[in-house]
């Protein structure tokens, strides 16, 4: 990673210090040092959304900006009016490197002084009177970092403090702003360390992110497989789906993986990634799909699966779907998966691909094989038997196998729509109310046994005159049509088309005889003018009844 001398060098840690100097300057009755947290959400244009803090079991990671409040926060600003006139005096009158960094001796640094002397030495660096390798290594200079930073620990050794951890110190001590301005002079390697790193603090700082993703993709540097996967899945880890990025990465796999790559686990880790992303990057997915099928002796049965679950999330077919099914296929049983979770997700996987074999459903919904997924079954795995129910019912032809029971607690699953995606429907269906006026032309917010909504249903005749809901098999003419909103969730990256389990809910609302009219957040928006949305939809009704 970089050291701390590339910083300097740069002038990059001059002002990062000089803004350290005036945040330490703050006083003591400022609110937000008090509370150290900042008042800067993440910006409204980015569809992912952040939290400060984020739990795990044991620890809590804060966002950049709060950590660095925070830090601030705990200063004892009174210090400030404590007069040290020995320290000040020898900061003042220091000639030499060694004066300077003589003041980290002792028991303890105040961070003011720590402060003042790591920006004398910018300063010193930055018009030529020190060099910088007299002191980047020095342990009373990476103690005075530590000191910044609250890191430094009395008991541990000043020479076992790595110099690899340079940039985390830097970063630690420096607003965002001012962090991202760093990342434009250090090589490629420390841009894929410093973005892994953040992934592993799970610090989503999307300033630092913005300026990793367009550093990285300008390079003319290549990237390796191993640091492609690093870079996927911190993106997943941080969910910042950056597309230039994702694309950057997708056209350095397809040049590296073509030499002759023997490591499966790195293509499993890529693939598991790109599944969490929704990166749907059709020549991409065509090339990880061939390298399995000339490489599946070699393969784990985990990375088969990472496959197979991918190409479901996003729902790709790839051009060698015929001979990598003949071969995967076989190779696909409970007792390769281990466990029934990893079990369900296979043949949930080969159902939304259309791919799975009656005894593969008849395998998960059996009263066996449910009851081995325990009594607490997450919503999530609900979902999935209920689609997997919903295939055996509706797509497989001749299935004559286990379904999930008519009373079974698993079809009165209740579905929650996230609230962007209830804000979506909300619209639409105040849209459609103004093209249909009465209630009894009009169903609204249908919860499947399926494990999906369908956003509203009605009945045009081929005039596109609305019909009660009872006339549809009374009237030849008649069109049953489905609405269906598809938000920016709902949809994959790279292709902005609907997800697999989208796909596959449009697939079974064909082929149980609706017209499926989609609304996609690309072309609806919620808010639009009334007039525009009903101007476009009622063209969308028209021509699908048409």
């Amino acid at each position: 990673m970089l050291k701390i001398t590339n910083v300097i060098q740069r002038n990059g840690i001059h002002k990062s210090i000089s803004s350290l100097i005036r945040l330490s300057n703050f006083s003591s009755s400022s609110p937000e040092l008090k509370k150290g947290i900042p008042n800067s959400p993440l910006s409204e244009s980015n569809p992912v959304q952040s939290n400060d803090l984020i739990q795990k079991p044991g620890k809590a990671f804060v966002s950049h900006k709060s950590m660095v409040a925070a830090a601030f926060a705990s200063l004892n600003f009174e210090e400030n009016d404590i007069k040290t006139p020995q320290t000040d005096g020898k900061l003042s009158n220091a000639k030499t490197i060694d004066e300077l960094l003589s003041l980290s001796e002792g028991s303890g640094v105040s961070r003011r002084h720590a402060l003042k002397v790591v920006s004398i030495l910018a300063d010193w660096s930055n018009s030529g009177k020190a060099n910088i390798s007299d002191f980047e290594s020095d342990p009373r200079f990476i103690k005075l970092c530590r000191v910044l930073t609250k890191t430094y620990s009395p008991n541990k050794s000043p020479k076992t403090v790595s110099r690899s951890e340079d940039l985390s110190t830097v970063l630690s001590i420096t607003a965002d702003d001012e962090a991202a301005k760093l990342i434009d002079n250090i090589t490629l390697p420390q841009m894929v360390k410093v973005m892994t790193a953040l992934a592993q603090k799970k610090r989503r700082s999307t300033l630092l992110l913005r300026s990793l993703s367009y550093n990285i993709t300008r390079s003319t540097s290549h990237l390796n497989m191993k640091q492609c996967g690093d870079l996927l899945y911190a993106m997943a880890i941080l969910n910042y789906p950056d597309e230039n990025l994702l694309s950057r990465i997708s056209g350095d796999i397809t040049l590296d993986i073509e030499k002759n790559i023997r490591k499966s686990s790195v293509v499993g880790s890529i693939l598991t990634s790109i599944g969490l992303l929704k990166y749907k990057n059709p020549a991409l997915l065509d090339t990880l799909s061939e390298w399995v099928h000339s490489n599946n002796t070699i393969c784990r049965p985990q990375d088969i699966f990472s496959l197979l679950i991918t190409l479901a999330v996003v729902n790709y077919v790839p051009n060698n779907s015929e001979k990598l099914f003949e071969v995967l296929l076989p190779q696909l049983n409970p007792s390769e998966a281990r466990k029934p979770l990893i079990w369900l997700d296979i043949v949930w996987s080969l159902s939304l691909l259309n791919k799975a074999t009656n005894d593969h459903v008849a395998s998960v919904l059996n009263e066996s094989f449910i009851s081995e997924l325990g009594d607490s079954i997450s919503i999530s795995t609900k979902l999935k038997l209920l689609n997997i129910n919903g295939a055996a019912q509706v797509l497989l032809s001749n299935y004559e196998g286990p379904t999930i029971p008519k009373d079974s607690h698993l079809r009165s699953l209740t579905l929650v729509r996230s609230k962007e995606k209830q804000e979506f429907v909300s619209s639409l269906l105040d849209t459609l109310k103004n093209l249909i006026q009465s209630d009894k032309f009009l169903n609204t917010n249908i919860c499947t046994e399926f494990g999906y909504y369908i956003d509203a249903e009605c009945i045009f005749d081929k005039k596109c005159s609305p019909l009660t809901l009872d006339q549809a098999s009374s009237n030849p003419d008649a069109s049953k049509i489905a609405l269906m909103a598809l938000d920016y969730h709902d949809m994959c990256k790279g292709k902005v088309e609907p997800t697999g389990v989208n796909s596959f809910a449009l697939t079974m609302l064909e082929t149980q005889g609706y017209k499926v009219l989609v609304t996609p957040f690309t072309e609806f928006k919620p808010r639009d003018k009334l007039v525009h949305r009903v101007q476009y939809l009622e063209s969308k009704l028209k021509e699908i009844v048409k």
